[in-house]
């Protein structure tokens, strides 16, 4: 994967580490995420956070799958891989649940442009409590 990053004028070429070859052969475990399935879509408001600020439109979506570690969610309009996203959960009856979750869009779920993955960067407790996430 290739970025453009504040500060270099030209691409980085990003790689993930996965051990120590050579008469090392270590490796780190295989991280799994397992998304479960919900069974109602959870539906949230969510707004691009650019250079730390927060502030721009607010747009609807909803999340369909969860973990501790991210989800995938439907969102209203496109949204580039890599944005930040600043989250707030919607209540049974339309109103916005306290607290709010950050999370980074890593690019479209496989097979469909429709939903996208989000990996949380940052969950407040009590932006969850009402839906036991």
């Amino acid at each position: 994967m290739e970025v453009r990053t504040k500060g270099i004028e030209h691409l980085v070429v990003l790689f993930e580490a996965l051990g120590i070859g050579g008469r090392h052969k270590l490796s780190f475990p295989e991280a799994v995420d397992t998304l479960i399935e919900l069974k109602d879509e959870i539906p949230l408001r969510y707004e691009v956070v650019e250079s730390s600020q927060v502030g721009g439109a607010m747009s609807k979506g909803g999340l369909t799958k969860v973990s501790c570690k991210g989800a995938e969610a439907g969102l209203e309009g496109p949204v580039p891989a890599l944005s930040n996203l600043k989250m707030h959960l919607i209540g049974s009856g339309g109103e916005q649940l306290p607290g709010a979750l950050h999370g980074k869009v890593l690019g479209p779920v496989p097979g469909t442009s429709a939903r996208l993955y989000i990996r949380f960067t940052s969950i407040s407790p009590e932006s969850t409590a009402s839906y036991d996430i």
